[in-house]
């Protein structure tokens, strides 16, 4: 009876892992899967902050921007068409991916301390004086100006760039890896 051939492989098109040089594991040893990324939105029924605001959450003082298209769409990242051009997107993603993590723990953070701050402030009752109630208007312009602060609405439209940018990334790296073969998720 003829031995059996293990199964052909189209190549390492669905592995971005690091590989450090040096003894690996044994040949046909199980490999573990890499973590698959997903985008919180890209799952059903959750949205961001960035991409749904609700009106009554955008502060009255801050201008509306034109909403330019973004240069990675433009000409950017183009799609992938070799192994290396894809090795060097995989490698953008993961240096970008970090700097889009430490921003929204940042941002979730301010956010929540924000809304905790507003709900104690309309939960206090009316001022029973002149100074109480210069007090909580003084308190209400603070709360405004924290949460229209031009330093805070950038950390937050560089976050939904960032986030933009890898969703563009990861896209061009699975389209790239489907023509190849058929796995068509992107592992890091």
């Amino acid at each position: 009876m003829p031995a059996r051939e293990p199964p052909h492989t189209h190549g390492s098109r669905g592995d971005l892992q690091f590989r450090p040089p040096g003894p690996g594991p044994p040949p046909g040893a199980p490999r573990a899967r890499p973590r698959k990324i997903v985008f919180e939105d890209e799952l059903p029924s959750r949205a961001l902050p960035c991409t749904q605001k609700p009106v009554e959450s955008i502060p009255g003082e801050h201008v509306p921007r034109p909403h330019p298209v973004p240069d990675y769409e433009l000409s950017k990242y183009p799609p992938v068409s070799s192994e290396r051009e894809r090795s060097c997107y995989a490698a953008v993603f993961r240096d970008q991916y970090s700097e889009f993590l430490e921003l929204q723990q940042e941002l979730r953070s301010a956010q929540a301390k924000l809304q905790q701050l507003e709900a104690l402030l309309t939960s206090l009752p009316p001022p029973q004086s002149q100074k109480e109630a210069q007090v909580a208007a003084r308190v209400w312009r603070e709360f405004e100006k924290k949460r229209t602060d031009p330093g805070f609405l950038d950390k937050q439209a560089r976050c939904c760039y960032l986030k933009g940018k890898l969703r563009h990334l990861k896209a061009q790296i699975q389209k790239f890896d489907s023509r190849g073969d058929s796995e068509g998720s992107v592992y890091f």
